[in-house]
Formats: structure tokens, sequence, C-alpha cells
């Protein structure tokens, strides 16, 4: 059907089905800057301005913009001289991270400003607060807002870099913080958010004793912070090739179930349907698709289509047709007869005699004992233990538990296969890890690595959660088996059930103390759910005990942990990768110990801390699966640091003072430490090459 809009101030004649979406639409037209997170309406990720309104077009039908005028990024212009200070405002405040997002929050603060060219911070908030923002928590957003809008005003504004006496700072609750040098700030100076803010300051203590806060250097926008704000095809979905294919996953309804027979003739005979994919059609190759080091640490317990499912969500068919239509048309086709297998989703439970022993295949590698569903045990010591125990006047035991956490970036996983002009298989994917894919991929698809070609365009956020091969193979398999370029990406749904997320764990310390507050020995036994495959099941829980044993020193220390499998969907990287856990059991866990003692808790986490010249034993007993490298703390500023959060929010006066009233406002502290990369393993290079004309490029 023909409707006929109003498009970027151009009038437009669009052919599109009766059920297909605007977004689908718009981005049939190649504009990339409406994009796709959730096709539910939720994530405000493709809204556009439809006569002037942020409208979600993943819900609205096309046919309903008929006679209607829709605005997108595109139309602010395609150059950087032609940026508006809407623009602008995002690019020099740094508003920008992931950039997915960007465009969508700018039509809907265009759309703000066109109405009320002077909004409060609570007008601006509530403008873009229906695209959700995984990366930036809307600080940066905002104050580019109400910046542009002062500049659109004809207001002069200082560059971001150049400070002010006149630059705002955010009110606080008076009994948050407590300052420690000069008069207390009358809270009617304060500015309460309803006022221009062009330049966001923190409310800043500095105590006596410190020294003046000095600046080195000044804000640069990020490199591709123009092309994100102008909303120019960044990521990996913004690419159209002639020819090109959809590809689809068919999902396990069960979770622990083994496939007696499969027939996809029905589903193979629909016209349009090019290729259906089971494990009958593929070589099976184990392998491990986690780990961040070569070669991947175990277990070898996948393969890319298997007979057997092993949580809701696992693989069981790919499709690959020419509409997503037709791919869901076909996975509902085929037909399946399942046997169903128990489950068991409780790791302590997995562990026991006659647990569903949830990989029993004969040809997976690495598993440590597979009959009691346990990947890996891992173990490390230093120290004596019975003098640690004979010498402790009081022993705590605590036990606590992390849960499952989706990263949830607002862009899927996607990837778009094709062969190039050199017959070399060229993989376009929203990862993290463009060389581990490509190294994992070249077995399984039966190519060696020289003729295969990974790009990693920009990502719509990853969080750890892009850090693995995922659907990299199956998108493979299907342009293999068609010769044709295939489009293929998880739903919101299956980013939920068949990606990735936090690894739940239950931690049980032991810590031994004498009545100084001196801690004799540290013990933690960590319980690890990798879900239904191993992935990076050994490496998270290594880098939790390795933090959880590092950041106080105890002279015994003990680390023992189990990584069990269970029939849940798969944990794998996130933020920390391990860290989180460990640390948060750990600081909990003092706090406990401080309380026994009738200690205060800074004072009894200062005695016990790292400082410089002591070595970090754990680091070198624990690697990633191997034996990791000698560490030693060579700086440390935590000393200074904590004293000066202490005396900012007022810790002696408040700790244990909650005050009058039914809401209680808490005082507390943590110490977290974390690694910028593995010793020995992470490495980096940079090459600088320089033009005939003078200029540099970075390599």
């Amino acid at each position: 059907m023909e409707i006929q809009i109003t498009l970027n101030g151009q009038p437009v004649t669009l052919n599109v089905k009766p059920n297909e979406s605007l977004m689908h639409a718009l981005r049939g037209q190649a504009l990339f800057s409406v994009k796709h997170g959730c096709e539910t309406g939720e994530c405000g990720a493709c809204a556009v301005l439809i006569d002037g309104q942020p409208v979600n077009t993943c819900i609205t039908l096309a046919a309903a913009a008929e006679g209607r005028a829709i605005t997108t990024l595109e139309s602010f212009g395609a150059k950087a001289s032609q940026m508006t200070p809407l623009q602008e405002a995002f690019v020099e405040t740094g508003a920008i991270q992931c950039g997915y997002c960007t465009p969508a929050q700018l039509l809907c603060a265009h759309a703000l400003l066109e109405k009320n060219p002077n909004p409060t911070e609570a007008e601006a908030r509530e403008a873009i607060a229906g695209v959700l923002c995984r990366c930036t928590g809307y600080v940066k957003p905002i104050q580019a807002i109400l910046r542009a809008a002062a500049v659109m005003r004809g207001e002069t504004v200082p560059p971001v870099s150049e400070e002010s006496d006149s630059e705002r700072v955010y009110a606080a609750p008076p009994n948050l913080f407590t300052p420690r040098a000069g008069d207390t700030p009358d809270p009617s100076d304060l500015d309460t958010g309803t006022n221009l803010q062009t330049q966001i300051k923190p409310l800043v203590f500095t105590p006596a004793e410190a020294k003046p806060t000095t600046i080195v250097g000044k804000p640069e926008p990020k490199v591709d912070a123009v092309k994100l704000a102008l909303g120019r095809p960044a990521f990996s979905d913004d690419l159209e090739i002639r020819g090109m294919l959809y590809g689809a996953l068919m999902t396990s309804p069960h979770a622990h179930a083994r496939i007696k027979h499969i027939d996809t003739s029905q589903a193979k005979a629909i016209p349009g349907v090019h290729a259906v994919l089971t494990y009958k059609d593929l070589k099976r190759v184990m392998y491990a698709s986690g780990g961040q080091s070569y070669p991947n640490p175990p277990p070898y317990d996948q393969v890319c289509l298997d007979d057997k499912v092993r949580h809701v969500g696992d693989r069981v068919a790919i499709v690959a047709a020419e509409s997503p239509e037709l791919c869901q048309k076909a996975i509902e086709a085929i037909e399946i007869e399942w046997e169903i297998l128990p489950a068991v989703f409780d790791p302590e439970a997995a562990m026991q005699p006659g647990a569903p022993i949830i990989h029993d295949e004969a040809d997976a590698i690495g598993i440590k004992d597979a009959s009691h569903n346990v990947v890996h045990k891992i173990h490390a010591q230093m120290g004596d233990e019975a003098e640690a125990w004979a010498q402790a006047d009081l022993v705590v035991e605590g036990e606590y538990r992390v849960h499952q956490v989706q990263q949830a970036s607002i862009e899927p996983h996607i990837v778009i296969t094709w062969w190039d002009e050199d017959e070399r298989l060229v993989i376009r994917t929203s990862t993290q890890v463009p060389f581990h894919v490509r190294r994992m991929i070249a077995p399984l698809i039966g190519l060696p690595i020289s003729r295969i070609r990974v790009i990693k365009p920009r990502i719509g956020g990853g969080f750890g959660g892009k850090q693995e091969m995922l659907i990299e193979d199956l998108c493979a398999h299907l342009t293999i088996a068609t010769g044709r370029p295939v489009r293929f990406e998880y739903t919101r749904a299956q980013e939920f059930t068949s990606a990735r997320s936090r690894h739940p764990q239950i931690l049980r310390f032991k810590s031994g103390v004498k009545r100084d507050g001196t801690l004799t020995g540290q013990e933690v036994y960590i319980l690890g759910n990798t879900g239904a495959y191993g992935t990076h099941g050994l490496t998270v829980q290594t880098v939790s005990g390795m933090r959880a044993l590092s950041t106080y020193n105890a002279p015994y220390r003990r680390f023992e942990c189990d990584v069990v499998y269970t029939n849940l969907p798969t944990p794998g990287a996130y933020r920390g990768y391990g860290a989180p856990q460990g640390l948060f059991a750990l600081e909990v866990h003092m706090e406990q110990i401080a309380h026994q003692l009738g200690m205060d808790v800074l004072e009894f986490k200062a005695k016990n801390w790292v400082k410089v010249g002591d070595p970090l034993p754990m680091a070198k007993a624990l690697g990633e699966g191997r034996e990791g490298f000698a560490q030693t703390i060579l700086t440390s500023a935590l000393a200074e640091c904590v004293s000066l959060g202490a005396q900012a929010i007022g810790w002696q006066a408040k700790r244990g003072s909650p005050g009058d009233g039914p809401i209680k406002r808490g005082v507390g502290m943590a110490v977290c430490m974390h690694g910028t990369a593995i010793a020995g393993l992470d490495m980096g290079a940079a090459s600088i090459k320089m033009n005939d004309d003078g200029s540099f490029n970075v390599l």
C-alpha cells in the first residue's frame, strides 16, 4: 500500500506493508538515526517527531503516518558545520557515550525547546525520560539541553572547561554533607534545580589540610561525537546490502530436554525461506565462547546446534528468509518431538547425588565433575591456617548472595554476514571482542582465520554482555548455506533468555580477628552458578575470589570455589567481571566484624587494608584459569581518600545517629579494588602515522 507523508520537510510516497512498523519503513529509507532497541515501545530509541511530538515508531504502524509530518535527526543537517546549538551542546558537554539513544534524546529535547525556550531542569528531565539511556545517567544530557536553551535565547555561556564563580552548584539535603573548611553555606544560596544551568559543578568541600584542586588539561569532545550527534550510520545494523536475507533463532521452551525427532520439511517448503538448519546440518565442534585470553579457558562444552537443550532460550534451529515475518512463519512450521528431562535450578541442589546431569555428552572437554554438575574447582591458600584461628579472639562467619542481572544494552546483539569479492566471510557485528570472535568462529565454520574478516562498528552499549561470541557463528552458517548476506539479531526477549548476565553467587566468609581489630585469617567459599554452559564461569569466579581476598591483609588467606552448572540461562561477563560480587560480600562482612568488635568501621578497615609495599599474593595464585603474576602495591591514596570522604559526609557526627522522624538516612562507606587489565596477558599498542600534509592518524 502507498502512503503520503511529509518526511523531513519533503513530500514522500512510501510503499509499505499493512503490518509494517514506521520504524522499519523509515530505516528502509536509510534513515539510520531511527534506532531499534525493543520493538515494544519501551526503550524510546526509535522515537521521531510526528507533527512535532515524540512518538515511538516501533509500535506505530507506517500506515498510521498517512498525511503526517515526520522529522528525524537527519533533518538537522548532515555536516558538522550544520549542527544545531542542541547538537553542539551534546558534543561539548560529553553527553554522548555509546550514542545509540542520542538521536532520540536530541529529537525529544528539540520538541521541548520548540515549545519552551527556558525549561527547568525538571522539565528537561521529563522531556527525555521516555528515552532509556544505559550509559550516561542523564546528567550530561540534561546539562546539554539547558546549555543549548541558553544559547538559543542569545545568552553567552562560558566554555565547558572554564570555571566561574557564577557556576551553579546542586543543593543537597542539609544533613547529608558537613563542610570542614569555611562556614556552612546558607541553603538559600544554593540552586534548587529550578534555574538555568549551563555548567554542572558538584558541591565540593576542601578540608583545610588538603591541597587545592588543580585541573590539568581541558575536556575534549569524543573523537566520534560529531557523527553520533548527526545520526550518521555508525552501528552494526546501519547498513543496507542488496539481496540481504533475515536470520532468526528458534529457541527452546524447555529448561532441559532432548530432541527425539525434528522435521523441518514444512518450514523449508515455505516460499521465501532459503535455509533451515538444525544440529543435523552442522558439523559438531566443541567450543568455549568466553574468556579474555588465548587459548580460551575451559570448558569446551558448546556446539553451534545440539540435539539437547539445557535452558529456556537455548538454541534449537536457525532460519534465513526474505523477511522477519517469513522467518517466524518458518520457525512455527518446525515440528519437534521432545523428551522432557528433569531440570535443576539451584546450584547447591545441582551438586547433590542424583541431581540431573546437565552435560552428559562424551565429547565435552575440561569439565571437572560432570556427574555432579561441577565445572571447576578452584583453590588458593597462603599462610598458616592453624595459627590464624589460634590467634583469633573472635571468629565471624557470614553468607551473602548476589543474583542474576542482565546488562540490558539498548542495542541488541546484531550481526550481518556476507562474502566479499575475495571470498572472505565478512562479519559485521556488535561485539566487544572482534579478534576473539574471529579466532573462535574459524573452526566452527571450517574457514581459516585468513578468510574471515570481523568488522566491529560502534556498539550501542555492551557492559560485558558483548564480550563473547554469541550469534556470529549462527549468522555465518546461514550465509554459507545460502550464499547470501544475512542479518541476524536477538529479540529483546532473547536478550534475557539467550544472551548473558551477571553470575549469581553464594559467598561464605569466615574471618579471625584479634580484640584490637587485627585480622588473623580470612577464608571465602564461593558457589558460582554458571547456568547451562561454562563460558566465563572459571574466570569470573577467579576474579571474585582474588578481589575478595586482596583488599585487606591477613597472614592466612584461603579461597575455595565450586563453579556449578544449572538449567538457568548462562551468565557471562558483566561490568567488574566478578569483582562486584566479591567486594559487596567482603565489605558487608567487614562491617559486621567491626560491629561485633565495637570498633568504628573506618578504624577497623584502615587498620587492615593494604598499604604501599604490600604484596597481593592472591593475584599471583589466581590468574585467568592459570597461575597469575606477582603484584605489589606501589602507590596508594586510599587513606587520604577515605579521610576526605568521611569529613565530607560528617561520618563521626552522623554515624549511628539517624535522627528523629519516620524517614532515616544512613551513612555508610565501602572500599573497592579493581584492576585495569589482566597482568601479563592484556596488552595494548598504538601507531602514529604522519601524513604528507603534517597531520597525524593514530591507529
